[in-house]
């Protein structure tokens, strides 16, 4: 028997899929990567936002057309049972697999990434319930993995050759022991490099920014989704900080670590913003500097309480603000690469001409094209001294 594979979403959602994968082979099957070829197809989902969904839909119609038995993981099925339309859909699927649950590293797995990073989900479920989302209600409470549990997946990692542990959660910071898990990682032999992706302002602790300081392991990096920076938005979105707390804290990190550098996410058209609103969160974009910035139009999302607000943004108004924001973003990038012309950077490999800096997540950020003169091999970390750099993507030399 053989089996066809999707990942959809992030890389939250391909933790699951690995296990998925573990568990099939476990049972006897044998994975494809042609779906003509399979007897089963399965797809993970996302649904986190309408866009997701509608790609759902769009890739299990296109399996449709190989009539094989179709099996749906991930948000999308839980979606359509909150929402009481499972049985009324269209779509033509066999069955339902629970991928939402906390794994431990005894589940069987199949990697999906390339041999020298992973990323190791630290938990499951989230307790912010920001009022734009609705991963509480599809992913359930937050549910923590034991330290020891996290370790052993780490160390189970490392002797099959991982480099880069990249930890995940819907919120990596809500661990009650994330310091104590980024402590225990950097003693791990064969682990080169740590990096912290989805985490929450408002649970950034001083422990764990001493501990990034502190362990030459984690990479000067840090995913900080702020979501936004006026005052009055943060408190409808229910983030629990201030403009102020926001700027207090990136001041402390960057005196702490004063090479790091910081990822955010910013969501425009949220219910209530008007002109003054995106001003001041353009203004702080403008003053801080992210190195990466990934912006989002809000999504009125059903079921979440910012649906209901008053004061919704037109898709017009949306669209513009979103222009004006990553138009500042590519300046801001092309800015920061210009500054890193000279620098000798530590770079991991991945094919023979590119790889990716110590400042740069796999997929969602830029990438080093790379002049070898001598052989380097996909995984290999060698320095690379930058020069010349592009809007998102640098170029250099091995040393």
């Amino acid at each position: 028997m053989k089996a066809h594979i999707i990942s959809l979403g992030c890389a939250k959602n391909l933790t699951d899929t690995e296990v998925i994968m573990g568990k099939l082979v476990a049972s006897g099957y044998s994975l494809t990567n042609n779906p003509a070829k399979a007897d089963i197809i399965i797809i993970n989902t996302c649904a986190f936002l309408k866009s997701a969904r509608d790609e759902a839909k769009a890739v299990i119609k296109e399996m449709e057309k190989y009539k094989k038995e179709i099996y749906l993981a991930g948000c999308f099925p839980k979606y359509l049972i909150r929402h009481s339309s499972l049985n009324n859909s269209s779509l033509k699927v066999d069955g339902i697999i629970d991928s939402i649950q906390l794994y431990d590293y005894h589940e069987p797995r199949v990697k999906a990434t390339p041999p020298w990073f992973a990323y190791v989900k630290i938990a499951e479920g989230c307790n912010n319930c920001c009022s734009y989302c609705l991963i509480p209600k599809i992913r359930g409470k937050l549910r923590s993995r034991s330290v020891a549990d996290v370790i052993n997946e780490v160390k189970w990692l490392a002797k099959r050759g991982v480099k880069e542990i990249i930890f995940v959660a819907q919120d990596t910071t809500a661990h009650p022991k994330f310091a104590d898990i980024i402590r225990k990682t950097a003693k791990v032999k064969g682990i080169k490099w740590i990096r912290i992706m989805y985490t929450h302002p408002s649970h950034i602790t001083n422990q764990l920014i001493n501990v990034m300081a502190k362990e030459k392991k984690v990479v000067p990096y840090l995913d900080l989704p702020i979501q936004h920076a006026y005052d009055k938005i943060l408190h409808l979105m229910k983030r629990r900080y201030t403009r102020i707390g926001l700027e207090k804290l990136i001041s402390k990190i960057r005196r702490k670590i004063p090479n790091i550098t910081l990822r955010t996410s910013v969501i425009v058209g949220f219910p209530g913003e008007g002109k003054t609103e995106f001003e001041e969160l353009y203004a702080f974009i403008k003053q801080v500097k992210f190195s990466h910035l990934g912006v989002f139009t809000f999504s009125r999302e059903k079921g979440t309480p910012a649906a209901k607000l008053g004061g919704q943004v037109s898709e017009k108004v949306k669209q513009a603000r979103f222009d004006k924001l990553m138009r500042l973003a590519k300046r801001i990038s092309k800015e920061k690469n210009k500054n890193m012309v000279g620098k000798t950077l530590e770079t991991i490999i991945e094919n023979q001409n590119s790889g990716r800096t110590l400042c740069d997540a796999p997929d969602i950020d830029g990438k080093v094209h790379i002049k070898a003169t001598k052989s380097i091999s996909p995984g290999e970390i060698v320095k690379v001294r930058i020069t010349k750099a592009g809007t998102y993507d640098l170029y250099g030399e091995v040393v």
